[in-house]
């Protein structure tokens, strides 16, 4: 799994005084094409980055006081609002193999698949995380009055995580995108959490979406 700590990469906004981490992204393709979520870039396309690799082997321990980064200027290339989905160009050359992308079509419900994603970087933790669940439902869902193809995962997700890379190792390809906690978009606010995404269930995008989008 050490090749993974290569292509999957924080996507952050640089200030003045520091870079805001802002979520995942993921290389699909060697010269540099990460995919995201739109949600974690936001409408502003100034100052975003991809952040270089800070690890080799994923059995490292991660030193969370190493506040030390590269980050890579990055560019939007292509967005879809509709799909939540966002494409991004860093000066980033990789000479390994990036693994292709295929419709959630290709796993069956209750299939083992895996995630990669900084969890905790939205709180300043840089941290590669990998998961481990279930498919627990394929679904549609509807976004001005587009139907698309999504899967509920069996697990909890985490704000950083939006944007991370789902993987079949059965097939060792790219499955999915992480959209985050499959809840209502209502409900009250607690101390800043809504208890509505209290739940066991995270929800993905079909990786074809973003094939479409290259």
């Amino acid at each position: 799994m050490d090749i993974f700590t290569q292509f999957v990469a924080i996507v952050g906004r640089m200030t003045p005084s520091h870079v805001e981490m802002l979520g995942t992204a993921f290389m699909i393709s060697n010269n540099g094409f990460y995919a995201t979520s739109r949600h974690v870039i936001g409408d502003n396309p100034n100052g975003l980055v991809v952040l270089a690799p800070h690890i080799q082997r994923i059995d490292e321990y991660q030193d969370v006081t190493d506040t030390r980064c590269q980050p890579v200027n990055a560019t939007v290339l292509e967005i879809d609002p509709i799909k939540d989905l966002a494409i991004i160009k860093a000066d980033v050359n990789f000479s390994g193999l990036v693994p292709s992308m295929v419709s959630i079509d290709e796993v069956a419900v209750g299939e083992t698949v895996g995630i990669f994603g900084y969890p905790h970087c939205t709180e300043g933790r840089r941290v590669l995380t990998f998961q481990s669940t279930a498919v627990g439902a394929k679904i549609l869902l509807e976004s001005s009055s587009i139907k698309s193809k999504h899967a509920v995962l069996n697990i909890q997700s985490r704000p950083g995580q939006s944007g991370s890379m789902v993987f079949s190792p059965r097939l060792q390809k790219v499955v999915g995108l992480l959209v985050g906690t499959y809840a209502p978009q209502f409900g009250i606010s607690l101390g800043g959490i809504n208890p509505a995404e209290l739940n066991q269930t995270t929800h993905i995008i079909s990786a074809e979406y973003i094939r479409e989008m290259m």
